[in-house]
């Protein structure tokens, strides 16, 4: 049946997304239904509209140019702008004990979802759900994106799913590690937090004396704008080029794109910290606001009846995988005298990213640790999506 909006109605398209993300982007800050991200109002709108045939599909046979032009140019553009800020050698300097904590809690993550694989059957592309859940929880939703492009799944009936499963169903885990400091009857096997766990922490008083220069530095003005735009496409076009030849050294049809790009932006973060600093707020608003258009098209492909019955399926698979996780990393965390707000806070930083990591480690009264939590969270954009993207290629039938 022929929509509505024909598939070459380019600027019709174009309105009908940005206007999806622009209301996605409202919805979650007047914050309607608690714990629901802007990006799911923006797929569900989309999906509604591709449903009646308001909208043409994203996973019909015929050919969208829009919908193209966002996967080839908009996402990939994208993913570097989100990674200004991943300085590994600052990350791995700061972080102090922390990161000790992150990394188990990232290896436990893995452990559980190659366990979810072998017992929760969800079709087919399976071991997609397993890598994309990898690269979200061993960095929060940013990964996201990037792994299911590169293990082709951004365009599956499981997309939408597994992405709601993320944004909502993973609230529930957040919620337990908020408690998870107060549970009385672990105190007698975990060590108290005593406040001086990470000796290179930057305390919260500094940051704030530092605030007024730090927005300063990241004004939106045209320069920077500009700035973002070209390192982002430098570095874009050099993913491009490099993940060809790495897919010809490999004999591989693997689409190494958004891999390469994580990559040649953190070792680029790590070597001119000082540039990218400057640039690192502006860019992750681009950013973000990118990828509200990229997961508008996903919606526009999304079989609403596919995704309601993958639900249940996808939900135990996401569960299983953090039970094991946090079964692992409560065992750890004994062995290796972690306190119990340290093991939340690195659970969190796992799950969330930086995002909420921060605000917990504040809540919790740890100071010190405000600063770790960040930067073990922004270490997730970095290694989230190359440990799931390994992992689903190595699950792969």
């Amino acid at each position: 049946m022929q929509s509505i909006i024909s598939a070459d109605s380019h600027l019709a398209i174009w309105a009908v997304l940005l206007a999806s993300s622009a209301f996605g982007v409202y919805a979650e800050k007047k914050g309607w239904i608690k714990n629901i991200a802007g990006v799911m109002y923006t797929m569900v709108i989309t999906a509604i509209l591709s449903l009646v045939h308001f909208l043409p599909s994203a996973s019909g046979d015929q050919d969208v140019a829009v919908y193209d032009f966002v996967f080839d140019y908009v996402t990939p553009m994208a993913i570097p702008m989100l990674l200004f800020s991943a300085n590994i050698v600052k990350i791995v300097k700061e972080s102090g004990r922390l990161i000790v904590i992150y990394l188990l809690g990232a290896v436990g993550i893995v452990i559980g979802a190659v366990i979810s694989y072998f017992i929760v059957n969800l079709g087919p592309e399976t071991y997609k759900v397993a890598g994309v859940f990898i690269a979200t929880l061993v960095g929060g939703s940013v990964n996201f994106v990037a792994a299911s492009e590169t293990l082709d799944f951004s365009t599956s009936s499981l997309f939408t799913t597994t992405m709601a499963v993320d944004n909502f169903g993973i609230q529930f885990y957040l919620i337990f590690l908020f408690y998870l400091p107060f549970i009385k009857i672990l105190h007698k096997y975990y060590p108290e937090f005593t406040g001086n766990n990470n000796k290179n922490a930057v305390v919260v008083d500094k940051e704030e004396k530092d605030e007024k220069d730090e927005k300063e530095e990241n004004k939106v003005d045209i320069a920077s704008i500009t700035y973002v735009i070209t390192i982002a496409a430098v570095v874009t076009v050099a993913g491009y080029y490099l993940a060809g030849l790495l897919q010809q050294l490999f004999n591989t049809s693997a689409n190494l794109t958004l891999l390469v790009i994580t990559i040649l932006m953190a070792i680029l973060a790590s070597v001119f910290p000082g540039i990218l600093k400057k640039l690192e707020n502006v860019a992750f608003s681009m950013g973000m606001s990118m990828l509200y258009i990229f997961l508008a098209v996903v919606g526009a492909a999304s079989n609403l009846k596919d995704v309601f019955l993958a639900g249940p399926g996808i939900m135990i698979f996401a569960t299983l995988t953090l039970v094991i996780q946090f079964i692992f990393i409560m065992i750890l965390g004994k062995i290796f005298k972690f306190s119990l707000k340290e093991i939340a806070i690195a659970s969190c930083a796992n799950v969330s990213g930086p995002t909420l990591s921060a605000p917990m480690a504040a809540t919790f009264g740890a100071k010190e640790m405000v600063t770790p939590a960040v930067l073990v969270g922004i270490l997730g954009y970095v290694i989230g999506t190359l440990l799931g993207v390994s992992v689903g290629f190595w699950l792969a039938p």
